[in-house]
């Protein structure tokens, strides 16, 4: 919802949406529930944002996408493969923590 309502954000020059964005949403909100229950087993979830990347999904959207989706996954490999110490419940991106 950070980024959705952000004006300098390019979600904000997509159009309107009653599918993709709530889905997410869900999808965050899931995530936390999730962590919570597998914390105490040592199971950390987290979520994942790989950017805008050049894949069928995004192509027509005339993004100019040149970030490829190797590069996108990047960030779900180091969540995977973080310690037992690593943070659980949140969204991150190549960056670190994503406003929700």
């Amino acid at each position: 919802m950070g980024w959705m309502t952000d004006p300098g954000h390019y979600f904000q020059e997509r159009p309107a949406s009653v599918a993709y964005p709530p889905s997410k949403s869900a999808l965050n909100a899931l995530t936390i529930q999730y962590a919570k229950e597998l914390r105490p087993h040592g199971i950390l979830v987290n979520a994942a944002a790989p950017g805008p990347c050049d894949t069928d999904f995004a192509r027509d959207m005339g993004l100019g996408l040149s970030r490829t989706a190797a590069q996108g996954a990047a960030v779900a490999v180091r969540l995977a493969t973080l310690g037992p110490d690593g943070p659980t419940g949140g969204f991150f991106d190549d960056d670190g923590p994503v406003p929700w």
